[in-house]
């Protein structure tokens, strides 16, 4: 991990910014007035350093590829842990969690959720039974490979509804869980020859949509290109797992594995613990989460719960989707690549 990008809160600013946000509650559907006493705690609580380097972030003049926060607070006890798609507020003593992922979020840039992601604004990743197989936030029994989060949904005809980057955080951790890794396609791109590069900037790649975005016969994009822009910021939108990009020939087929091997060769782990918060910007840094078996407690539930906000420059793009929570959206079935 580099150390850039590594922030640690001392313990008196730790329990400041616990205070603060113990006082706010939480709002599953995001409403302005939420988000924006979530801004104004977070403003005046948070130290300069955390605030220039959320904002540095947000301005993406010199953006990281991620950002580790350390030392953060939690909440005071975790009672057990709930179904994903059912908000269960007698899980856990409070709202911190959520109040915290959600405060770093608006920081950098607007939160939001689409409907089929848990429908709330934070999203609780928890392995399911019915899921444990699925390439899922939700899944366990499968590597989720690298990827850029919902790489297709850059090609959504006029708009663009891959998050600019998305922000996870522990609420409960299983010793046995799974580390989730970081890939910085900058870096990889750097160990590739000219022609690799040049074939992924090619449209010879198509990407397949995710199934719960396929509207009619929209399974898949027109050929595109998978990474765009300069070197130095890229705008890349790579999938690594089984089945979810088609190359449309034999040379753009090998400059995706070697890109593929490039961004393995380059990645790192982080174990995603309460207390820790990680942000990934989702233009170029690609993610993965290992598979695992899993341990649970004595109510037979997962002990690992993740929660996780999606963050757009603006909510522009998402003008014509239906928004049946204030920011928790819900693709019509207009939506087209």
């Amino acid at each position: 991990m580099n150390n850039t990008c590594l922030f640690k809160l001392t313990d008196t600013e730790r329990d400041r910014l616990g205070n603060a946000l113990n006082k706010i509650a939480y709002d599953p559907s995001g409403s302005l007035a939420y988000i924006t006493d979530l801004r104004m705690t977070a403003i005046s609580t948070l130290p300069r350093r955390i605030i220039d380097a959320l904002s540095e972030q947000r301005a993406s003049i010199q953006p990281r590829s991620h950002l580790v926060f350390e030392n953060l607070p939690t909440d005071e006890q975790v009672f057990t842990t709930p179904d994903p798609d059912v908000f269960t507020p007698a899980s856990k003593s409070g709202h911190v969690s959520e109040n915290l992922i959600m405060a770093f979020a608006a920081l950098i840039g607007e939160p939001y959720s689409i409907l089929f992601e848990g429908g709330d604004i934070v999203n609780n990743l928890i392995p399911t039974k019915r899921a444990k197989r699925e390439y899922t936030g939700l899944g366990s029994e499968v590597e989720l490979d690298f990827h850029i989060e919902n790489a297709a949904l850059k090609f959504m005809g006029d708009f663009n509804f891959s998050p600019l980057g998305l922000l996870l955080t522990g609420v409960r951790h299983d010793p046995e869980g799974p580390l989730t890794r970081l890939a910085d396609a900058r870096i990889a791109l750097q160990n590739l020859t000219a022609e690799d590069i040049e074939c992924l900037r090619m449209p010879l790649y198509r990407i397949k949509v995710p199934y719960r975005w396929r509207r009619g016969n929209i399974v898949q994009t027109e050929p595109v290109p998978l990474v765009r822009g300069s070197a130095s910021l890229p705008e890349v939108s790579a999938v690594f797992y089984p089945d979810m990009v088609e190359p449309q020939s034999s040379a753009a087929a090998a400059a995706m594995e070697n890109f593929y091997a490039a961004i393995r060769e380059s990645s790192f782990g982080v174990d995603v613990t309460p207390g820790r918060l990680v942000y990934i910007d989702n233009r170029f840094t690609l993610h993965s989460r290992d598979k695992f078996s899993g341990t649970n407690d004595e109510f037979d539930n997962p002990m690992r719960w993740v929660q996780r906000v999606f963050v757009a420059a603006n909510l522009w793009n998402h003008r014509n989707l239906n928004p049946v929570k204030s920011r928790v959206f819900q693709p019509g079935e207009t939506v087209e690549c």
